[in-house]
């Protein structure tokens, strides 16, 4: 913790030095993984966001310090009883290819975007937008009051891209958006280059390419940031924080909690379909080894929230089966259908995330429960783990979002299920609720709900680090990172 405080104060201070812009307008960065597709309506993995949400595509609402705000629409509004949304779209934006945006794009965007994000339309209850005259417009047999945040901050974003696009396309091959920046060039397993557009609507941006490198291990991460390789690394691990906290040349960014650890459960096959076994394990389980064995002595903590500490949304009354206790552990196993099978955990090699996998098939098999780890690669893990006779517990990392809808694990269409009535009913009044100080207050039963069903276990919290050259000023790490005002310093 006073590594931590040193790191703020000299965070703060370097806040105040002057200085000026160099002409130097080419950003290398270096990132942890690859995305599997840029087609961000579909795909809601982290390294896409950071890539193209907001840069290359754009939505029509956006987060300003929590509120929902217009971007691609002009205004926004609902209606008195809360059940229709309109947006105007804003006038005088282009795509990338020259084509105008009009109501058309955006209603079949959102429209596609409902039909791909499960949260969002089990929010409208399967209402959809029309196109009227410069607005689009929803109107469904419940309170929309929830919808704004989501399309402003949903992990499968509500980007807009042309109509003509989206006829018969299951995945979106990278079709032109409005955003500052445009995809040059995508050379699969080793980078993305984007260069900024002049016709961008908006205020543009002052470096003029990004090179976006995937560099899976960490140790180059750091090594090429030293090197001057690169600009800016994401994903910094523990063991390489004291070396480039000394380095004068090197900026480090410590973000709150930006998302959690979770250990999904296989609830439509095998084992971990028996409620007391999941139970069970919930209680054997040291979560401070699990974080430790990913993040090292800080950088995380310790709560099974499924929202993080900041949120309004965050329930504070304890976990039943958040913590270790053996013998009520062994009560529960007992009581299950257990029968001594290996139980499979099945995680990526993405950023230490089988650091956790090893741990927690460390921890039960000294409970007597026998495992199998299976560790792939980010793309073949986000594959496998929608084959339930593949895996009895999946590892992995999600990001925060901005309301408990959003968690991918919470619909019935995820990996491994979700079938708990009492809390789809409770996630169902959240969608339908009036306002947002009502859902919050269903939010706080519906936790305890899940708590009780134990669909996964959140271990605890973890707090990104990134680093930076000195020189480079204003990253914008509100939601992920981004450089859409960053500028680089003379030397």
């Amino acid at each position: 913790m006073a590594f931590l405080r040193l790191f703020v104060s000299i965070l703060i201070l370097l806040s105040f030095v002057s200085c000026t812009p160099a002409e130097d307008d080419y950003l290398s960065v270096a990132v942890a993984q690859e995305p599997p597709v840029l087609d961000l309506m579909i795909n809601s993995s982290v390294s896409g966001r950071n890539i193209a949400d907001g840069n290359v595509y754009e939505r029509l609402i956006v987060l300003a310090d929590g509120t929902a705000v217009p971007h691609l629409a002009d205004s926004f509004g609902l209606s008195g009883d809360g059940c229709t949304l309109t947006l105007k779209i804003r006038n005088g934006v282009f795509f990338h290819d020259g084509s105008k945006l009009d109501a058309e794009d955006a209603a079949l965007s959102m429209n596609r975007w409902l039909s791909s994000y499960p949260n969002a339309d089990r929010a409208v209850n399967g209402a959809r937008f029309i196109a009227e005259g410069e607005s689009i417009v929803i109107t469904a047999s419940s309170s929309l009051a929830l919808l704004p945040v989501m399309m402003a901050s949903s992990p499968q974003a509500a980007v807009v891209v042309p109509s003509e696009y989206l006829e018969g396309k299951a995945v979106l091959q990278l079709p032109p958006g409005t955003g500052p920046y445009r995809i040059k060039e995508w050379r699969h397993g080793d980078s993305i280059m984007l260069e900024s557009w002049d016709q961008y609507w908006g205020e543009k941006p002052a470096i003029k390419s990004i090179r976006y490198s995937f560099v899976p291990d960490s140790v180059t991460r750091r090594l090429g940031l030293e090197s001057g390789q690169f600009d800016f690394i994401d994903t910094v691990l523990s063991d390489d924080i004291p070396q480039l906290y000394v380095n004068e040349d090197i900026a480090l960014h410590q973000g709150g909690e930006n998302g959690s650890i979770v250990l999904v459960f296989n609830k439509n096959k095998g084992i971990s379909a028996d409620l007391s076994f999941r139970r069970a394990v919930s209680l054997f389980l040291d979560r401070d080894e699990l974080m430790k064995a990913c993040y090292g002595d800080y950088g995380y903590s310790l709560h099974s929230d499924y929202m993080d500490s900041s949120s309004s949304w965050r329930v504070y009354d304890a976990d039943p089966y958040g913590y270790e206790d053996d013998e009520k552990g062994r009560a529960y196993l007992d009581s299950s259908s257990f029968n001594g099978e290996t139980v499979r955990i099945l995680t990526s090699n993405l950023t230490n995330l089988d650091k956790i996998a090893v741990s927690l098939s460390s921890q039960l098999e000294e409970e007597g429960i026998a495992t199998e780890i299976i560790i792939l690669d980010w793309a073949a893990f986000i594959d496998k783990r929608n084959d339930p006779d593949a895996w009895d517990i999946y590892v992995s990392a999600t990001s925060s979002t901005a309301l408990p809808l959003e968690k991918i694990y919470l619909t019935a269409s995820s990996p491994g299920g979700f079938d708990d009535p009492e809390s789809e009913a409770l996630l169902s009044a959240i969608s339908s609720a009036t306002d947002i100080d009502e859902a919050i207050q269903i939010w706080q039963e519906c936790q305890k709900k899940l708590w009780e069903y134990v669909p996964v276990i959140v271990p605890g919290h973890y707090s990104t680090v990134y680093a930076s050259s000195s020189s480079l000023h204003d990253i914008d790490f509100s939601q992920g990172f981004n450089f859409r005002k960053a500028w680089i310093a003379e030397e």
